[in-house]
């Protein structure tokens, strides 16, 4: 069999590149982007996380408050009592203040290690929740890829899948409802009516017996 003439062999490639993209158009896409910021913030879990940091930020900068108004109340009191105060109790409450911003500084060294154990540990949990929920969703709808949308400059709407992931998300991991919010209230336990005292016998009413 003579060879093909090289017009023809151009003419079947193109048609079978014509084929294949003509195809790959109709097919579903096989890649999905996603914002994890937005699953951080929405999914259920996402937000009992942010609110158990808002808690804790909000009591230790409570903490820190009330030992920064001790200060503040000292240093008042000595401008006010400056000039009727003995020199030694001057020296004695300047040396207070100075003790109380030495707290107020381990206050919040303290406070910042605390918040920042307390977040590195919930964006550990997330995040391993996030890797499964991902690995899951790939698997269902038959992904090739999936890619975090702060790696890339642009894709298109139609591969965004976030709140498909935002949903996927809620359905295998619940948020944990806090011990107090969970514990149904004690009804009230009713007190044993009193009992009245035993009333005495009543005496028999005199009566005659026949003799006057």
């Amino acid at each position: 069999m003579p060879p093909l003439p090289r017009s023809v062999l151009i003419l079947a490639l193109s048609l079978s590149l014509g084929a294949a993209v003509a195809s790959a158009q109709t097919e579903a896409p096989k890649i999905g982007v996603f914002d994890p910021e937005t699953l951080w913030k929405v999914t259920e879990v996402g937000k009992q996380f942010n609110a158990d940091l808002s808690t804790s930020r909000d009591r230790l900068q409570g903490d820190i408050d009330k030992k920064q108004q001790e200060i503040d109340a000292l240093r008042e009191k000595m401008r006010q009592q400056s000039a009727s105060l003995s020199d030694d109790r001057m020296a004695q409450m300047s040396k207070d203040v100075q003790n109380k911003m030495i707290e107020l500084n381990r206050m919040n060294d303290d406070a910042t290690r605390e918040m920042k154990s307390q977040l590195g540990d919930v964006q550990n949990r997330f995040q391993q929740m996030l890797v499964e929920t991902v690995e899951a969703f790939g698997k269902e709808k038959n992904l090739l890829l999936i890619l975090n949308k702060g790696v890339i400059d642009y894709n298109a709407p139609s591969i965004d899948v976030t709140q498909e992931l935002v949903a996927k998300f809620n359905e295998m991991h619940k948020a944990v409802v806090p011990t107090a919010a969970k514990t149904p209230a004690r009804k009230p336990v009713d007190k044993p009516a009193d009992k009245k005292p035993a009333e005495k016998p009543k005496e028999a009413p005199k009566g005659s017996d026949g003799g006057h």
